[in-house]
């Protein structure tokens, strides 16, 4: 692949919709993939941008209204790159331009916008800047070669940033980093279809931000995908290792139903318990749409919160219907919304991880 080669020329487009560019006759329009990486070399910026769409164009309706015949291959390749032209849609992505520099020769500052003038990236030397304008008319297009690629993701082994690699293009083989310390600084999400790999990259953000210590995550991991060994997504069933099995001394496995963390071959998780006195009442706002409590159930155990500490929970699961209108006349709550509470509470006992006293606490312990 020639990344000094020109691809073609920008011929029309806006900072809203994108740049239309029409590619030279020596490029196939087969070539150009949606979510390819390009980049235009303006007059004095340099712009990374990524393919959106791909269309045929002619330079005659007469063409398309009498088209060559299939077997007449000096006709087509005539009519090619003239008559008959490729054209692909670009977004720009972000835009850095090259520093002046001082001539030796001269006392004249020159902008060098040569393909040589954009290096690696630094965090002293470049600044990487969202796109506020556009190339104009019949800028050139190039694909974006590795330097590009370092100029706006970085290189792992940049001392001055926690870069980490995820991947690589479909078409190249360099590496795609991102800065760890301004991912974790954001709410990221991963998206997509059913089998499109997301547990995969997120086990792969998750291993890069443990291996880096960017940060520290507190994972729940409801399908048991990211703790120990799990199956990876293809047609071939195979396995891949967890985050336990990768780094098995920055990370700690706790589960909620130990039989069937044992059914699994976890060897090593800690067991998991919660006492009635470590449940807030704003704990019980957040599920009171699962446990189809009340406003005045809420209010109520506010009241029973106020009256009896921590323990309120264990409390009001063990009074009687004559404590609880006692306590009412005393403390002027409602025993219908009180009974209410207690009902829908008593499902706590069902949880096999819940005790009403558990001698250690698990919650400070992460």
């Amino acid at each position: 692949m020639n990344f000094e080669q020109p691809l073609g020329s920008v011929i029309q487009g806006s900072l809203s919709a994108g740049l239309e560019v029409r590619l030279h006759p020596d490029v196939s329009v087969e070539d150009m993939r949606v979510g390819k990486f390009l980049v235009v070399q303006g007059m004095r910026s340099r712009f990374f941008c990524m393919l959106t769409d791909v269309s045929l164009g002619t330079s005659s309706q007469r063409i398309l209204a009498n088209p060559p015949n299939p077997n007449d291959d000096f006709l087509r390749e005539v009519l090619a790159g003239s008559g008959t032209f490729g054209t692909v849609n670009l977004t720009p992505m972000l835009m850095f331009t090259p520093q002046e520099r001082k001539q030796e020769t001269g006392d004249s500052l020159q902008s060098d916008t040569g393909l040589a003038s954009f290096q690696a990236q630094s965090s002293e030397e470049m600044e990487l800047l969202p796109v506020k304008t556009i190339p104009s008319h019949f800028s050139q297009v190039y694909d974006a070669s590795e330097r590009d690629f370092r100029a706006v993701f970085g290189w792992e082994d940049d001392p001055q940033r926690r870069n980490f690699a995820i991947g690589k293009p479909l078409d190249m083989e360099v590496p795609i980093c991102i800065d760890l310390d301004r991912f974790v600084e954001r709410s990221n999400g991963v998206f997509g279809k059913s089998g499109t790999g997301k547990s995969f990259l997120t086990r792969l953000l998750l291993s890069g931000i443990i291996r880096k210590q960017a940060a520290v995550n507190l994972i729940f991991d409801m399908h048991s995908e990211y703790g120990w060994e799990a199956v990876s997504e293809g047609k071939q069933f195979s396995t891949v290792k967890g985050l336990r099995q990768l780094f098995p001394h920055q990370v700690q496995v706790y589960t909620l139903d130990p039989e069937s963390t044992k059914r699994r071959g976890i060897r090593d998780a800690q067991e998991l318990y919660l006492s009635y006195d470590q449940i807030e009442v704003e704990d019980i706002m957040l599920v009171r749409g699962e446990l189809n409590l009340s406003e005045a159930s809420l209010e109520n155990a506010i009241i029973l919160r106020n009256e009896f500490g921590k323990s309120w929970i264990t409390q009001l699961l063990s009074m009687t219907n004559e404590e609880i209108q006692e306590f009412c006349d005393e403390k002027r709550g409602n025993k219908s919304s009180i009974m209410a509470l207690q009902r829908k509470l008593l499902r706590l006992d069902d949880l096999k991880y819940m005790r009403s006293a558990c001698p250690h606490n698990y919650v400070d312990q992460i």
